[in-house]
C-alpha cells in the first residue's frame, strides 16, 4: 500500500514537470529559430487614423482663414462717435464728435479727433450742490476739444463665433496731444489709451476708445474766502458772479470713452 503512493506521487510529479515544460518550449524554440531572437514589432499606422489633441474648425469658404480681409493701408477713415468723461462731476459728461483719418500703411494711422461737448451741467451733482447755495451754472462753458492721435495699429485677428463667418477686429494703443477750448481760454493736454475696430466689412467698423487725458481746466469751486456779507464773486449764490477769467487752472487726470461707426474709403 505504501509503495502504491509513492508511485503515486512520482507520477503526479512527473506529470506536471512535463506540462510546465511543453508549454515553455515552444517560446524557447522560436527565440532560437527566429533572427535576433524575441523582439518587439514596429506597426506603422497611416497619420489620418491616429488621434489628434486639437482638430481645427473648417471654414466655407476655408481661404478666409489664410488671407487678410481687411486691408488700410492707404486708405482714408471718417467717423462719427458718441463719448462720455466718467470722472468729470460738474460738467456735462457727453459729446458728439468725428474722426478723420490716414492709414499710412497696415501699422500706423493718423486721426483728428473733433468733438462739441453738451451744453450744461452734470445735473446728478450741481443740483444737490444748488441745496447748499452753489451755482455752478456761473463756471466757464466747455465748448469743444480736438486732438492729434497717433494709432499703432499692433493687432489684427479674426473671431468665429458660429464657424460660418468671421469677424474682423483690430486692437490698438492710440496716444496723443491736444486741446480744450472753454469760453474764455484754450488749454492744452495729452491722451493715451487702447483702442479696438470689430468689422462689418472691409469698409465699416464698430469703433472704441478708452483713453486718459491729462490737461489744464478752469477750477469750477471758486468760493468766498471772506466773512459775511459775500462780497466777492464767487459760485454761492449769495455772492456777485464771477468773471471766467476769475477761475483758478488746475490740471486734472479724466477717463474718456469714445464708441461710433468708422468708414474707409
Amino acid at each position: 500500500m505504501m509503495v502504491k503512493i509513492l508511485v503515486n506521487t512520482k507520477l503526479r510529479q512527473l506529470v506536471e514537470k512535463s506540462t510546465r515544460l511543453a508549454l515553455i518550449l515552444p517560446f524557447v524554440l522560436s527565440s532560437f529559430f527566429t533572427p535576433g531572437g524575441l523582439r518587439a514589432e514596429t506597426i506603422d499606422l497611416p497619420e489620418e487614423e491616429l488621434a489628434k489633441e486639437s482638430v481645427h474648425p473648417k471654414f466655407d469658404p476655408p481661404y478666409s482663414v489664410k488671407h487678410r480681409n481687411i486691408v488700410t493701408a492707404d486708405k482714408t477713415e471718417l467717423g462719427i462717435y458718441y463719448g462720455w468723461n466718467f470722472t468729470e462731476p460738474i460738467y456735462h459728461q457727453n459729446k458728439l464728435g468725428i474722426n478723420l483719418g490716414l492709414h499710412t500703411d497696415e501699422f500706423s494711422a493718423w486721426m483728428l479727433n473733433f468733438a462739441k461737448w453738451f451744453p450744461g451741467r452734470n445735473t446728478q451733482y450741481t443740483e444737490l450742490l444748488k441745496k447748499k447755495k452753489l451755482d455752478f451754472d456761473r463756471t466757464p462753458n466747455l465748448e469743444y476739444s480736438a486732438w492729434l492721435l497717433y494709432v499703432m495699429k499692433s493687432y489684427y485677428g479674426k473671431l468665429s463665433v458660429t464657424k460660418r463667418g468671421i469677424m474682423n477686429l483690430s486692437l490698438f494703443p492710440v496716444v496723443g496731444l491736444g486741446l480744450t477750448k472753454y469760453v474764455h481760454k484754450t488749454y492744452f493736454g495729452a491722451t493715451a489709451g487702447l483702442g479696438t475696430k470689430f468689422y462689418f466689412s472691409n469698409t465699416m467698423a464698430l469703433h472704441a476708445e478708452l483713453r486718459f487725458q491729462f490737461q489744464q481746466a478752469p477750477n469750477p469751486f471758486l468760493g468766498d474766502k471772506g466773512p459775511p456779507p459775500c462780497d466777492e464773486p464767487s459760485v454761492n449764490i449769495c455772492s456777485p458772479k464771477p468773471s471766467p477769467a476769475a477761475f483758478e487752472d488746475k490740471w486734472y487726470l479724466s477717463n474718456i470713452m469714445d464708441v461710433g461707426l468708422s468708414f474707409m474709403f
